[in-house]
């Protein structure tokens, strides 16, 4: 386990392909817009040890159009893009030196390469474990995400619970991942059993990755809460609607420069601001 762990050094965000969303169906939209969404993976550096949060999506989980809670994001139309251990190495980061992979949630998106990843320990929170190992979640899309589990899977898990807890005044009881300040865990409840979300603090700002709690950054913006039909496929919708509200709190309060980023979002309005800001952390 990770100790004395202060600080982000480095940062970057990697997306590993696409799919087509409708704004009727993701975000409240009064008329049909299909765009493109993309789906994010994180790498950063605390001290000496090398983090991804989620491992992307990839062609071993692409899910089948005949599965009905994928037609309605119209995922007919996935698109994959360049392996995420492909474009670690184009940024001289060997899959072998990644020591830790945190996984949100277990959707088939979320963890398309973790098995590239030999000698990282996989840390989740403990209900989103158990409810994919024992298949009490039943999504088509979750049974995908077993073919890319790493044989020791089991013996190389950690939870965020077993970390120092703390206290946010709006996102409520959370985990000090590597029992430092530098990266705080936060269940958000509703869209996927056990989810969490990430906050990660820089000298100058603040980034929450927020998984899938919401779908896009526009929805926070414009105090958007999730649409019927999202709902209906939701884990736990009631739920759903309290952390997306949470988030809405979140930004409105929130004193220091915050981004809150999706797991995948379409082109974020403030894309080149966020880029920029994140580069300048390199």
């Amino acid at each position: 386990m990770a100790e004395n762990s202060e600080t982000i050094k480095q940062f970057k965000l990697y997306t590993t392909g696409s799919f087509l969303g409708d704004e009727a169906v993701l975000l409240n939209s009064n008329k049909s817009l299909v765009e493109r969404y993309y789906i994010f993976s994180y790498y950063l550096e605390i001290n000496d040890f090398k983090i991804l949060i989620n491992t992307g999506f990839s062609e071993h989980v692409k899910p089948s159009t005949e599965l009905k809670t994928l037609k309605l994001f119209h995922r007919q139309d996935y698109k994959i893009y360049e392996t995420l251990p492909s474009q670690l190495l184009k940024d001289h980061v060997h899959p072998d030196e990644i020591d830790y992979c945190i996984i949100t949630n277990f959707a088939s998106h979320h963890i398309g390469y973790l098995n590239a990843f030999k000698n990282a320990t996989i840390i989740t929170s403990n209900e989103a474990y158990h409810n994919f190992i024992t298949q009490q979640v039943t999504n088509n899309n979750l049974q995908l995400s077993f073919h890319v589990m790493p044989d020791d899977f089991k013996e190389r898990i950690e939870f965020v619970e077993d970390f120092v807890q703390t206290d946010h005044p709006i996102l409520g009881k959370g985990f000090k991942v590597f029992n430092q300040d530098a990266l705080v865990s936060y269940e958000l409840p509703g869209a996927m059993p056990g989810q969490i979300g990430l906050m990660m603090k820089f000298s100058n700002l603040m980034i929450f990755m927020c998984s899938d709690a919401a779908w896009c950054r526009s929805n926070i913006e414009k105090n958007n809460l999730p649409t019927k039909r999202l709902l209906r496929k939701a884990y736990n919708g009631e739920l759903f609607i309290e952390t997306h509200s949470k988030l809405i709190d979140l930004k409105t309060d929130m004193k220091p420069p915050l981004f809150i980023i999706p797991s995948h979002c379409k082109k974020m309005d403030d894309f080149d601001e966020v880029m920029q800001l994140l580069d300048a952390l390199k």
